[in-house]
């Protein structure tokens, strides 16, 4: 797959371990503000990487893909989870739990997997219990809203 332009400038600098990958991620992300395009958020996930070395500038990937329209955003990053659980399972994780903190997400989330592939829906099951295991006060019920959808 040949990258969107401003998603191979973020991917080629998404470790950020240089001050000049910082710059040149900041600089990627602020061309693609209000670029609302498919195929920007369809390859945005790839992006994401559990080796950064600068979590709080990885948060502004969080935002930006947040921004998107809801249902979009859902839709790819389900689809995205396979792939995310080799190299940003961590952020999948996160990604997640902020989905299961906001009501206005969750139903919408829910619906949208029960539509998806069974490996889509397993990788979305796996997180799920993963993120349940840590905190089962805080998840539990949230958590099992969707994999009773997805089951």
């Amino acid at each position: 797959m040949i990258m969107y332009p401003g998603i191979a400038q973020l991917y080629e600098n998404r470790l950020l371990r240089t001050e000049l990958e910082f710059e040149r991620f900041d600089q990627a992300l602020e061309g693609l503000a209000g670029n609302m395009e498919d195929d920007v958020i369809r390859q945005i996930f790839k992006v994401f990487d559990d080796e950064t070395e600068q979590e709080e500038v990885m948060f502004s990937l969080v935002h930006f893909v947040e921004s998107y329209q809801q249902e979009m955003y859902l839709t790819q990053l389900l689809e995205s989870l396979p792939d995310m659980l080799e190299t940003a399972r961590n952020w999948a994780i996160i990604l997640n739990k902020r989905i299961l903190n906001e009501d206005h997400w969750l139903k919408d989330y829910a619906a949208i997997a029960s539509g998806m592939p069974p490996q889509v829906q397993r990788s979305l099951a796996f997180l799920l219990e993963e993120i349940k295991e840590e905190n089962p006060r805080r998840f539990e019920r949230k958590a099992n809203y969707i994999l009773s959808r997805i089951k």
